[in-house]
């Protein structure tokens, strides 16, 4: 209607312009956006967990050494070897 060229077809042609290069545009905007909120959303698993594979390998060395399992020699030669 008056020379626009609107097919009426929702968001024109292929929202970010015409043919597969537009769809490819909004392909990877979108899958940007979503890796984006995943991100966002999901803890961070994986920052720092050298300190929590410490932290529990004393937790179990001090587990040891509360039940008697091992003396405080090897306690103290333990904790020095995780320290490194």
């Amino acid at each position: 209607m008056w020379g626009c060229n609107y097919s009426g077809a929702g968001f024109g042609h292929w929202f970010f312009g015409g043919g597969i290069l537009g769809f490819g545009m909004t392909t990877l905007i979108i899958i940007i956006i979503g890796a984006l909120v995943i991100k966002m959303i999901r803890p961070n698993q994986y920052r720092g967990s050298g300190q929590f594979d410490k932290k529990d390998s004393l937790n179990i060395l001090k587990m040891r050494l509360a039940k008697g399992e091992i003396d405080e020699q090897e306690y103290q030669k333990m904790k020095d070897i995780l320290a490194i």
